[in-house]
């Protein structure tokens, strides 16, 4: 039924319509806290009334979030520190009234009570262990980047057929660069 109602709402058009404006990383920083540095990120995810039934429907939406550390280097080029991809998954469950929002590495999972809230949830990453003070060193200059994608991996296989030839449901934002120095 999940297939069938997706392919109903989002393919009657045939159109890509699933991400409507400007999908990006609008803000990151990371924050060291107890020997760990953090990640907390905003990202602007603009999604239609098409994607609102299609997840009332039960059809998954799944957001990775790359994270990329690198240290700057004058004459070679630049050494990666880190790399890390988190994968975050939106989806509605029938039996509770609920959508429930699982953060897929760690299992973590909130269930929250209307779509726009867990969209809201599902922007911003607070918090986000991703890195060990001990792998830099002070003095040294680190660029942190981020990006987000929208996966449809997650979807069932005969929709991922027919949403082939949808462009706007493999998207992903550009790449929020910025400095860290310990």
């Amino acid at each position: 039924m999940c297939a069938a109602a997706a392919t109903t709402l989002w393919m009657a058009p045939l159109r890509a319509d699933g991400l409507e404006g400007r999908f990006e990383v609008r803000s990151a920083d990371l924050q060291l806290k107890d020997g760990v540095y953090h990640l907390n990120a905003h990202m602007d995810l603009p999604v239609s009334d098409a994607v609102r039934r299609g997840l009332a429907e039960g059809v998954p939406l799944t957001i990775e979030l790359d994270l990329d550390i690198e240290r700057v280097r004058q004459l070679l080029p630049n050494s990666r520190v880190a790399e890390l991809t988190q994968r975050y998954h939106l989806q509605y469950n029938a039996v509770s009234a609920r959508y429930i929002l699982r953060n897929d590495n760690s299992g973590q999972q909130q269930s929250l009570s209307n779509v726009d809230s867990a969209l809201e949830q599902l922007s911003e990453v607070r918090g986000l262990p991703v890195l060990d003070k001990a792998l830099i060193s002070a003095g040294r200059r680190y660029e942190a980047s981020v990006r987000a994608k929208v996966d449809y991996g997650s979807v069932p296989f005969t929709l991922r057929v027919v949403m082939f030839w949808v462009n706007d449901w493999h998207r992903e934002s550009d790449w929020y660069t910025w400095t860290l120095q310990p």
